[in-house]
């Protein structure tokens, strides 16, 4: 399943690893009123509220007075309400807890869960392993476990296990996505071979058919639009760096924002982001089609996905066409496959002429680059280069994990011989697990690389993650999955980034921020490349200290981070697919008309 599963993918699944204890038949009849009103708050997003109604001394009195299939049943739903309010180490608590009453797979795969979100991604893998020995037929428990060993690097592994469960479960757009999504971490991609993967899949799944025809909206190509965005990601999420900017600059005497939020837990930065919007709604609750007649009633004139085929996307909402235009951007690296959607907002450094034989998408291109980064109001001092005081390079990449494979893993290695002393820093979610360090390092120590030479370090919290890059003197980028955020973090954070360029446009979104700057030659066309010139720049610290010196203005002068210049690049877009669409819907009224005449 999705690495961040929907609530209501989730529920059916829950349901068939819990038929033989017959727990939705308990909850119809016995569950609590407080624990229903907690259940409530939490679908309202009062996580506050269900945070204070689950408090710990009034929990814990009432299991004391409950015993047997009344306890484990409470158990297991109250752990549940406390993970859905961040309350995680209580619900790890109650889970195992819970194991010791009833070794249940359903609740080795909850705790694996919360292993993956609190970047313990060996224990998840041994939790669903042990979930699946008890439950060997439930997809669930593979999506999930697929899930865990593409952070694991084990992405061969994690795609033989989802397309058998494409070929068990083809109607599960679920698993689909997952694997269309985790495709992309492979070392190598037919892009040919996926853009048949994904237009198969969408003409299978959700065709054409599905999708409205007669809009109301109405066909003045000069009015004020009614721009929608729908994502689960308004959250504390890489992509909002890049959509905030264009939420803040929208020009709302031209365009009217509305959200469409699949978000699975609200925090600071949800409710930031819906005081944004002029309209905000929560489509969490409902199904695909309950959104997409929400969004139509709404009038939208034009739905911009965010999200793509990433975890908790609503993007099949979209194959109703609820919206007489429909566009995808910024979340997804590739194409949707399916018919509904008209645009794909890109750059032509990122998806160059000849790109749109591999899009179902026609092409939108934006100036310069297609994103606008913004990072935020922290924004930490930038300390001296660390070769000055350590008196060696240090290398970094605060990439994900899964996308650090044995070929990228080569390269860097290549660099480090190259460069004496040199030393390479990473940081990733599990990075604090000392099993996961150990699988890396080996794969390291395989290329004659030392463990002394190689530090990796988990997840932090703003603003340490950025502090981090005060210990690098050059960012090394991945492929064929370039970095997005982290590529704009370190060039925040004065660190130079070299990227290696490739045909698809996740390999070429450090082509296009590098170029935005100044810096293209940063981006080498050929691995031999890369290696050189990061070897290359290593030599030279005085330009490590200028480059320092000087990023964060640059960044700053840049139409990389130019939010207003930006937003009107993206509603003279939207303008220009409106006139299309107003054109072409007043031909065929005029048709009509001459017909009837």
């Amino acid at each position: 399943m999705r690495q961040k599963s929907k609530k209501q993918s989730r529920e059916p699944e829950t349901k068939d690893a819990f038929k033989g204890m017959k727990f939705n038949q308990w909850a119809a009849e016995h569950l609590p009123q407080w624990i229903k009103e907690a259940e409530a708050a939490i679908d309202n997003n009062q996580i506050d509220k269900a945070g204070s109604i689950l408090e710990e001394k009034f929990v814990n009195d009432y299991l004391r007075q409950t015993s047997g299939t009344n306890k484990i049943f409470s158990m297991y739903h109250i752990a549940g309400l406390l993970k859905n309010t961040n309350q995680i180490f209580r619900a790890e608590q109650m889970y195992e807890d819970l194991l010791k009453m009833n070794n249940h797979s359903a609740v080795f795969n909850e705790l694996a869960d919360i292993f993956r979100k609190t970047g313990r991604i060996g224990k998840a893998v041994i939790y669903l392993k042990r979930a699946m020995d008890l439950n060997p037929n439930q997809p669930l428990l593979s999506g999930n476990l697929s899930s865990n060993l593409i952070n694991l690097g084990q992405v061969e592994t994690a795609i033989k296990i989802e397309r058998e469960l494409v070929k068990k479960r083809p109607d599960d757009n679920f698993v689909f996505s997952n694997l269309l999504l985790h495709m992309h971490y492979l070392p190598q991609i037919d892009r040919s071979a996926f853009f048949d993967e994904s237009t198969k899949w969408a003409k299978r799944n959700v065709p054409l058919s599905m999708a409205k025809t007669n809009h109301r909206n109405n066909p003045d190509p000069n009015r004020k639009l009614k721009i929608g965005y729908i994502s689960p990601d308004f959250r504390n999420h890489s992509v909002t760096y890049f959509f905030e900017p264009l939420l803040d600059a929208h020009n709302r005497d031209s365009v009217e924002v509305y959200g469409y939020g699949n978000v699975s837990l609200y925090d600071d930065t949800t409710e930031r982001l819906k005081s944004k919007f002029d309209q905000y709604r929560n489509v969490r609750p409902l199904d695909d089609k309950q959104t997409a007649e929400l969004i139509e009633n709404d009038q939208i004139d034009i739905l911009v996905d965010l999200a793509g085929h990433s975890a908790d996307s609503k993007i099949y909402a979209m194959a109703y066409k609820p919206a007489p235009i429909q566009a995808t951007w910024c979340g997804y690296p590739d194409t949707t496959g399916m018919s509904q959607i008209d645009y794909r907002i890109t750059d032509a450094i990122a998806d160059p002429p000849g790109s749109e034989k591999y899009y179902s998408e026609k092409l939108m291109y934006l100036p310069d680059i297609f994103l606008c980064y913004g990072p935020g109001g922290i924004q930490p001092a930038i300390a001296p280069s660390p070769v000055v005081t350590n008196k060696h390079i240090t290398f970094g990449c605060f990439n994900n994990s899964c996308k650090i494979n044995p070929f990228i893993i080569g390269l860097w290695a290549k660099i480090l011989h190259q460069v004496p002393n040199s030393n390479l820093l990473l940081k990733f979610k599990s990075g604090q697990d000392d099993e996961i360090r150990q699988i890396f390092l080996k794969k390291f120590e395989d290329e004659g690389i030392t463990k002394d030479r190689i530090a990796i370090c988990g997840w932090l919290q703003s603003p340490a993650d950025l502090e981090l890059y005060n210990r690098v003197d050059i960012a090394l980028d991945t492929f064929p999955y370039n970095g997005t955020t982290t590529t704009c973090q370190a060039l925040l954070m004065g660190v130079p980034v070299i990227s290696i360029v490739g045909e698809h446009h996740m390999s070429r979104v450090g082509l296009s921020i590098l170029t935005n700057l100044g810096f293209e030659f940063f981006a080498a066309p050929t691995p031999e490349q890369y290696i050189a010139r990061a070897v290359a720049l290593a030599s030279k610290p005085d330009s490590l200290a200028k480059i320092r010196n000087t990023m964060r203005d640059r960044m700053r002068a840049s139409s990389l981070c130019n939010k207003a210049v930006f937003a009107k690049r993206m509603e003279d877009a939207y303008r220009q697919m409106w006139h299309i669409w107003c054109q072409k819907h007043n031909n065929v009224l005029f048709k009509t008309s001459a017909q009837q005449l």
